[in-house]
């Protein structure tokens, strides 16, 4: 079989990217397989050939125009495929892959939809271009063969604008990750350069951006015992905010940002902490939640989109309210709650194990490829 996995691009750093680059490897272990993206600032499998919408070799304003005009080239090698697997690639790769669909109408065409945060968490400068992308996503996947999402949350938000043919499906696959990166870990270096000697260390991993409701964590930390910390590894246009945020409230020496932190010293800070933490708004996974349980770590969460799923009883949930936060942190303490919750960590986790993970999505793509 041959297939051409359309992106928008794989970076060095990014769980979804990494993701990516696993699933490419284990189809191209039974099928030939080329890469088409906008940027590629990571390794890709030796038998996945790459090509680059645009000879820009990024992804920006510019690079999008100049990809219009390569819409119709573009459809040209597309139709040659027997299946295009559409990675949440940007409005031209969508193009050419439909074009290339009416040239051969054989062409099989499978949505593996990562999720778009809804516009109304956005600044107003992003909600236009994000409006747009989703509509022409969704009406993609409207004319798609099959629909592949990481959680039932994901598959109800799209389901009503979506689902108009009865042979359409929507599955739920999980996303994995290296287990065995996140085990053995030591923390030392982590610890000392923060010294996080002796506190219950609090950890939040992601964007700054408004939608995470960082704030919403640094606020929890002043009604919170001395012994606790928060430390936030991520970048985004909310760090500024978010630095003077703990100034204001008095906890600079209790709110450490870390900023961004390479693929070898992740682990080492999920080892450091007691929790994971969030209130984000929306996620259509979390990575960070099996990421902290892969480090023996549980996760404290909203009751909100897919985090609950996710999380399953390997966490505490509180309802969005600051009172049930504090409440949830404050039962942290609990060793008999550690403990019942740690057992469950070690179950949950083990679906997520990307060979796991790989073999189910290449046995889902052959399956689905043969009943189309």
């Amino acid at each position: 079989m041959n297939i051409a996995f359309l992106t928008t691009r794989l970076t060095k750093y990014d769980a979804i990217s990494n993701y990516s680059v696993d699933m490419l490897k284990k189809l191209s272990d039974s099928h030939h397989v080329d890469l088409y993206t906008f940027v590629t600032q990571t390794e890709i499998p030796a038998k996945v050939s790459q090509y680059n919408y645009t000879s820009i070799k990024d992804h920006n304003i510019k690079s999008v125009l100049f990809a219009v005009t390569k819409i119709y080239p573009l459809a040209q090698k597309l139709k040659k495929y027997n299946l295009l697997i559409l990675y949440s690639p940007d409005i031209p790769a969508l193009f050419s892959a439909h074009l290339a669909k009416s040239f051969n109408p054989n062409l099989k065409l499978i949505w593996d939809f990562q999720g778009i945060t809804p516009i109304r968490y956005m600044y107003f400068k992003d909600k236009l271009l994000t409006s747009v992308r989703r509509f022409v996503s969704l009406r993609s996947m409207k004319s798609s063969n099959l629909i592949l999402v990481r959680s039932e949350s994901v598959k109800k938000e799209i389901e009503p604008y979506v689902n108009a043919r009865k042979n359409r499906k929507i599955l739920v696959t999980p996303l994995g990750i290296h287990l065995d990166r996140f085990n053995y870990i030591d923390a030392e270096e982590i610890r000392r350069k923060h010294n996080l000697y002796g506190r219950f260390v609090l950890l939040y991993v992601g964007r700054l951006v408004p939608s995470k409701q960082v704030d919403f964590l640094i606020k929890a930390i002043p009604n919170l015992s001395e012994d606790f910390l928060l430390v936030i590894v991520g970048s985004g246009i909310e760090k500024e905010n978010l630095e003077n945020l703990a100034v204001s409230l008095n906890v600079k020496d209790r709110v450490i940002f870390a900023g961004r932190v390479s693929d070898d010293d992740l682990p080492k800070y999920y080892a450091s902490s007691n929790a994971f933490v969030t209130a984000s708004l929306h996620e259509g996974f979390c990575v960070p939640i099996i990421e902290s349980f892969a480090s023996g770590k549980l996760a404290v969460v909203p009751n909100r989109a897919s985090m609950p799923e996710v999380v399953a009883d390997g966490g505490l949930i509180y309802d969005g309210s600051m009172e049930d936060f504090l409440s949830k942190l404050g039962s942290l303490k609990d060793q008999a709650v550690l403990d019942n919750i740690s057992i469950k960590v070690n179950q949950i986790i083990k679906k997520y194990d990307v060979s796991k993970v790989s073999e189910e999505y290449l046995e889902t793509i052959e399956k689905a490829m043969d009943g189309f």
